[in-house]
Protein backbone atom coordinates (compact mmCIF):
# COMPACT_ATOMS: atom_id res chain seq x y z
CA UNK A 1 0.00 0.00 0.00
CA UNK A 2 2.81 2.42 0.86
CA UNK A 3 4.54 1.71 -2.46
CA UNK A 4 1.29 2.48 -4.29
CA UNK A 5 0.90 5.79 -2.46
CA UNK A 6 4.49 6.85 -3.14
CA UNK A 7 4.12 6.03 -6.84
CA UNK A 8 0.86 7.98 -6.97
CA UNK A 9 2.47 10.96 -5.26
CA UNK A 10 5.30 10.94 -7.84
CA UNK A 11 2.78 10.89 -10.69
CA UNK A 12 0.88 13.78 -9.12
CA UNK A 13 4.08 15.78 -8.74
CA UNK A 14 5.14 15.26 -12.35
CA UNK A 15 2.71 17.81 -13.88
CA UNK A 16 3.74 20.34 -11.25
CA UNK A 17 7.42 19.90 -12.11
CA UNK A 18 6.69 20.20 -15.83
CA UNK A 19 4.67 23.35 -15.19
CA UNK A 20 7.53 24.88 -13.18
CA UNK A 21 10.00 24.10 -15.98
CA UNK A 22 7.71 25.70 -18.58
CA UNK A 23 7.29 28.83 -16.45
CA UNK A 24 11.05 29.13 -15.90
CA UNK A 25 11.71 28.73 -19.64
CA UNK A 26 9.46 31.71 -20.36
CA UNK A 27 11.16 34.00 -17.83
CA UNK A 28 13.63 36.52 -19.37
CA UNK A 29 17.27 35.42 -19.16
CA UNK A 30 18.32 38.46 -17.09
CA UNK A 31 15.91 37.34 -14.35
CA UNK A 32 17.74 34.03 -14.02
CA UNK A 33 21.15 35.48 -13.20
CA UNK A 34 21.30 33.32 -10.09
CA UNK A 35 21.44 30.16 -12.20
CA UNK A 36 25.03 31.02 -13.19
CA UNK A 37 26.08 30.78 -9.54
CA UNK A 38 24.34 27.43 -9.22
CA UNK A 39 26.14 26.15 -12.29
CA UNK A 40 29.48 27.26 -10.82
CA UNK A 41 28.66 25.40 -7.61
CA UNK A 42 27.87 22.26 -9.58
CA UNK A 43 31.33 22.39 -11.16
CA UNK A 44 33.15 22.28 -7.81
CA UNK A 45 32.91 18.47 -7.35
CA UNK A 46 33.93 17.92 -10.98
CA UNK A 47 36.95 20.25 -10.99
CA UNK A 48 39.40 17.90 -9.19
CA UNK A 49 38.46 15.06 -11.53
CA UNK A 50 39.06 17.23 -14.61
CA UNK A 51 42.46 18.30 -13.23
CA UNK A 52 43.41 14.67 -12.67
CA UNK A 53 42.36 13.87 -16.24
CA UNK A 54 44.51 16.70 -17.63
CA UNK A 55 47.50 15.48 -15.60
CA UNK A 56 47.03 11.91 -16.86
CA UNK A 57 46.78 13.06 -20.49
CA UNK A 58 50.00 15.06 -20.07
CA UNK A 59 51.72 12.01 -18.53
CA UNK A 60 50.52 9.62 -21.25
CA UNK A 61 51.30 12.02 -24.10
CA UNK A 62 53.84 14.56 -22.91
CA UNK A 63 54.68 17.66 -24.91
CA UNK A 64 57.71 17.56 -27.14
CA UNK A 65 60.90 18.70 -25.47
CA UNK A 66 64.19 19.86 -27.06
CA UNK A 67 65.67 16.44 -26.31
CA UNK A 68 63.10 14.82 -28.61
CA UNK A 69 64.27 16.81 -31.63
CA UNK A 70 66.69 15.24 -34.11
CA UNK A 71 70.30 15.63 -33.12
CA UNK A 72 71.91 15.81 -36.56
CA UNK A 73 71.85 19.03 -38.55
CA UNK A 74 70.30 17.56 -41.70
CA UNK A 75 67.29 16.11 -39.86
CA UNK A 76 66.78 19.37 -37.96
CA UNK A 77 66.86 21.28 -41.24
CA UNK A 78 64.29 18.96 -42.85
CA UNK A 79 62.02 19.27 -39.81
CA UNK A 80 62.30 23.06 -39.84
CA UNK A 81 61.54 23.21 -43.58
CA UNK A 82 58.49 20.94 -43.21
CA UNK A 83 57.19 23.07 -40.33
CA UNK A 84 57.84 26.21 -42.38
CA UNK A 85 55.97 24.82 -45.39
CA UNK A 86 53.06 23.72 -43.19
CA UNK A 87 52.59 27.13 -41.59
CA UNK A 88 53.12 28.83 -44.95
CA UNK A 89 50.27 26.73 -46.32
CA UNK A 90 48.06 27.71 -43.38
CA UNK A 91 48.96 31.37 -43.94
CA UNK A 92 48.11 31.21 -47.64
CA UNK A 93 44.83 29.42 -46.90
CA UNK A 94 43.81 32.13 -44.43
CA UNK A 95 44.95 34.83 -46.84
CA UNK A 96 42.79 33.36 -49.62
CA UNK A 97 39.83 33.09 -47.28
CA UNK A 98 40.19 36.69 -46.08
CA UNK A 99 40.52 37.87 -49.69
CA UNK A 100 37.36 35.98 -50.64
CA UNK A 101 35.44 37.52 -47.74
CA UNK A 102 36.74 40.98 -48.68
CA UNK A 103 35.57 40.46 -52.28
CA UNK A 104 32.13 39.39 -51.06
CA UNK A 105 31.94 42.47 -48.84
CA UNK A 106 32.84 44.74 -51.77
CA UNK A 107 30.19 43.09 -53.95
CA UNK A 108 27.57 43.58 -51.24
CA UNK A 109 28.58 47.23 -50.90
CA UNK A 110 27.97 47.69 -54.64
CA UNK A 111 24.37 46.53 -54.35
CA UNK A 112 21.68 49.20 -54.76
CA UNK A 113 20.08 50.63 -51.64
CA UNK A 114 16.76 49.04 -52.60
CA UNK A 115 18.31 45.57 -52.31
CA UNK A 116 19.89 46.32 -48.95
CA UNK A 117 16.67 47.84 -47.56
CA UNK A 118 14.60 44.93 -48.83
CA UNK A 119 13.06 42.90 -45.94
CA UNK A 120 14.53 39.78 -47.57
CA UNK A 121 18.35 39.95 -47.40
CA UNK A 122 20.21 39.17 -50.65
CA UNK A 123 21.74 35.71 -51.01
CA UNK A 124 25.28 35.29 -52.38
CA UNK A 125 25.82 32.01 -54.22
CA UNK A 126 28.85 30.53 -56.02
CA UNK A 127 28.56 29.73 -59.74
CA UNK A 128 28.91 26.14 -60.94
CA UNK A 129 29.12 26.03 -64.74
CA UNK A 130 29.57 22.27 -65.08
CA UNK A 131 27.27 20.79 -67.68
CA UNK A 132 27.04 23.93 -69.83
CA UNK A 133 29.24 25.54 -72.45
CA UNK A 134 31.23 28.38 -70.88
CA UNK A 135 31.55 30.02 -74.33
CA UNK A 136 27.76 30.21 -74.69
CA UNK A 137 26.74 33.44 -72.97
CA UNK A 138 23.04 32.58 -73.23
CA UNK A 139 23.29 29.15 -71.57
CA UNK A 140 21.47 28.36 -68.33
CA UNK A 141 23.59 28.96 -65.22
CA UNK A 142 23.65 26.49 -62.35
CA UNK A 143 24.26 27.80 -58.84
CA UNK A 144 25.07 25.71 -55.79
CA UNK A 145 22.45 26.16 -53.11
CA UNK A 146 23.02 25.63 -49.40
CA UNK A 147 20.18 24.16 -47.40
CA UNK A 148 19.96 27.34 -45.31
CA UNK A 149 18.92 29.33 -48.40
CA UNK A 150 16.33 26.93 -49.85
CA UNK A 151 13.41 28.74 -48.20
CA UNK A 152 14.66 32.20 -49.22
CA UNK A 153 14.74 31.82 -53.01
CA UNK A 154 11.79 31.36 -55.38
CA UNK A 155 11.34 31.08 -59.12
CA UNK A 156 11.37 34.50 -60.75
CA UNK A 157 13.93 36.04 -58.35
CA UNK A 158 16.58 38.24 -59.92
CA UNK A 159 20.31 37.38 -60.00
CA UNK A 160 22.57 40.42 -60.03
CA UNK A 161 26.16 41.57 -59.70
CA UNK A 162 26.43 45.05 -58.22
CA UNK A 163 23.74 47.03 -60.07
CA UNK A 164 23.72 44.79 -63.16
CA UNK A 165 21.09 42.14 -63.82
CA UNK A 166 22.46 38.79 -64.95
CA UNK A 167 19.24 36.77 -65.13
CA UNK A 168 16.25 35.28 -63.32
CA UNK A 169 15.80 32.09 -61.33
CA UNK A 170 13.78 29.53 -63.32
CA UNK A 171 14.15 26.46 -61.09
CA UNK A 172 14.87 25.88 -57.41
CA UNK A 173 16.06 22.43 -56.35
CA UNK A 174 17.31 21.00 -53.09
CA UNK A 175 20.99 21.59 -53.84
CA UNK A 176 21.01 23.78 -56.98
CA UNK A 177 19.11 26.54 -58.68
CA UNK A 178 19.04 27.44 -62.36
CA UNK A 179 19.33 31.03 -63.57
CA UNK A 180 18.25 32.01 -67.07
CA UNK A 181 20.35 34.90 -68.44
CA UNK A 182 18.40 38.00 -69.42
CA UNK A 183 19.80 37.59 -72.97
CA UNK A 184 18.32 34.08 -73.34
CA UNK A 185 16.02 33.70 -76.34
CA UNK A 186 13.21 32.28 -74.17
CA UNK A 187 13.02 35.33 -71.91
CA UNK A 188 10.76 37.26 -74.28
CA UNK A 189 10.23 41.00 -74.30
CA UNK A 190 11.41 43.08 -71.35
CA UNK A 191 10.15 46.58 -70.73
CA UNK A 192 13.03 49.03 -70.18
CA UNK A 193 13.93 52.69 -70.25
CA UNK A 194 17.11 54.07 -71.81
CA UNK A 195 18.86 56.74 -69.76
CA UNK A 196 22.14 58.69 -70.09
CA UNK A 197 25.17 57.05 -68.52
CA UNK A 198 25.92 60.29 -66.63
CA UNK A 199 22.63 62.00 -65.79
CA UNK A 200 22.79 65.69 -65.04
CA UNK A 201 25.70 66.40 -67.38
CA UNK A 202 23.43 66.85 -70.38
CA UNK A 203 20.39 69.02 -71.02
CA UNK A 204 17.01 67.55 -71.79
CA UNK A 205 14.89 64.74 -70.38
CA UNK A 206 16.60 62.25 -68.04
CA UNK A 207 14.86 59.46 -70.01
CA UNK A 208 15.94 58.90 -73.60
CA UNK A 209 13.21 56.43 -74.51
CA UNK A 210 10.93 53.65 -73.33
CA UNK A 211 11.21 50.38 -75.20
CA UNK A 212 10.71 46.62 -75.27
CA UNK A 213 14.01 44.75 -75.63
CA UNK A 214 14.48 41.14 -76.71
CA UNK A 215 17.38 38.76 -77.15
CA UNK A 216 19.15 38.93 -80.49
CA UNK A 217 20.33 35.31 -80.16
CA UNK A 218 23.99 36.33 -80.21
CA UNK A 219 24.64 37.36 -76.61
CA UNK A 220 22.93 40.73 -76.69
CA UNK A 221 19.61 42.55 -76.81
CA UNK A 222 17.99 44.67 -79.48
CA UNK A 223 15.12 47.14 -79.80
CA UNK A 224 14.03 50.16 -81.78
CA UNK A 225 13.31 53.70 -80.56
CA UNK A 226 12.01 56.95 -82.09
CA UNK A 227 14.57 58.65 -84.28
CA UNK A 228 14.40 61.85 -82.21
CA UNK A 229 14.94 60.10 -78.85
CA UNK A 230 18.62 61.01 -78.75
CA UNK A 231 19.87 57.53 -77.82
CA UNK A 232 23.65 57.35 -78.17
CA UNK A 233 26.36 54.76 -77.60
CA UNK A 234 27.06 54.32 -73.92
CA UNK A 235 23.53 54.97 -72.67
CA UNK A 236 22.28 52.60 -69.98
CA UNK A 237 19.29 50.29 -70.38
CA UNK A 238 17.52 49.86 -67.04
CA UNK A 239 14.67 47.57 -66.03
CA UNK A 240 11.16 49.04 -65.92
CA UNK A 241 9.05 45.90 -66.21
CA UNK A 242 6.18 45.42 -63.70
CA UNK A 243 6.22 41.65 -64.33
CA UNK A 244 9.66 41.48 -62.67
CA UNK A 245 10.13 41.77 -58.88
CA UNK A 246 9.86 45.39 -57.74
CA UNK A 247 13.26 45.25 -56.06
CA UNK A 248 14.87 44.96 -59.51
CA UNK A 249 13.32 48.09 -61.03
CA UNK A 250 16.05 50.55 -62.02
CA UNK A 251 18.81 47.94 -62.21
CA UNK A 252 20.94 47.86 -65.36
CA UNK A 253 20.24 45.30 -68.09
CA UNK A 254 22.95 46.48 -70.46
CA UNK A 255 24.59 49.34 -72.31
CA UNK A 256 23.91 50.67 -75.82
CA UNK A 257 26.69 49.72 -78.22
CA UNK A 258 25.27 50.75 -81.59
CA UNK A 259 22.28 52.52 -83.09
CA UNK A 260 21.23 53.62 -86.55
CA UNK A 261 18.28 54.39 -88.83
CA UNK A 262 15.91 51.63 -89.95
CA UNK A 263 15.35 51.32 -93.69
CA UNK A 264 11.85 49.91 -93.20
CA UNK A 265 10.88 52.63 -90.70
CA UNK A 266 12.63 55.96 -91.38
CA UNK A 267 11.18 57.53 -88.21
CA UNK A 268 12.78 54.93 -85.95
CA UNK A 269 16.32 53.79 -85.07
CA UNK A 270 17.51 50.27 -84.27
CA UNK A 271 19.52 49.86 -81.05
CA UNK A 272 21.97 47.11 -80.07
CA UNK A 273 22.56 46.39 -76.37
CA UNK A 274 25.03 44.16 -74.54
CA UNK A 275 25.15 43.32 -70.83
CA UNK A 276 27.95 44.92 -68.84
CA UNK A 277 28.55 41.72 -66.86
CA UNK A 278 28.62 38.14 -68.18
CA UNK A 279 27.96 35.20 -65.87
CA UNK A 280 30.81 33.15 -67.36
CA UNK A 281 33.28 35.81 -66.15
CA UNK A 282 32.02 35.81 -62.53
CA UNK A 283 32.76 33.75 -59.47
CA UNK A 284 29.49 34.33 -57.62
CA UNK A 285 26.12 35.95 -58.03
CA UNK A 286 23.75 37.69 -55.64
CA UNK A 287 20.13 36.53 -55.72
CA UNK A 288 17.50 39.00 -54.52
CA UNK A 289 15.33 36.51 -52.65
CA UNK A 290 11.62 37.27 -52.54
CA UNK A 291 10.51 34.79 -49.91
CA UNK A 292 10.02 36.16 -46.42
CA UNK A 293 12.27 34.88 -43.65
CA UNK A 294 10.62 32.52 -41.19
CA UNK A 295 11.60 33.28 -37.61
Amino acid sequence: MSNFLSTRNKLNALPIIIGIVIVLSMIPANWLWWTRDLSDLSRIPVTPVSHIGMMMSGWIRPAASPSDLPSDTESRTELAESERDHYRQLYHAQMLRSTELADQLRELQLLPDSALRNPNPPVMLPIDITGIQPSDTTAIIELKLSSEYVDRIAEGDIAIVGRDIVGRVIRVGLTRIEVQPSIHSDVGHIRVVIVPAHPGKEYGSPLRAEALVRSDGAGGLHTDVPADSGVVTGDLVVLDDPSWPAVGLGLVLGVVTESGPMDAAPLRHWVSIVPRRQARDLVRLVVLGSRELVE
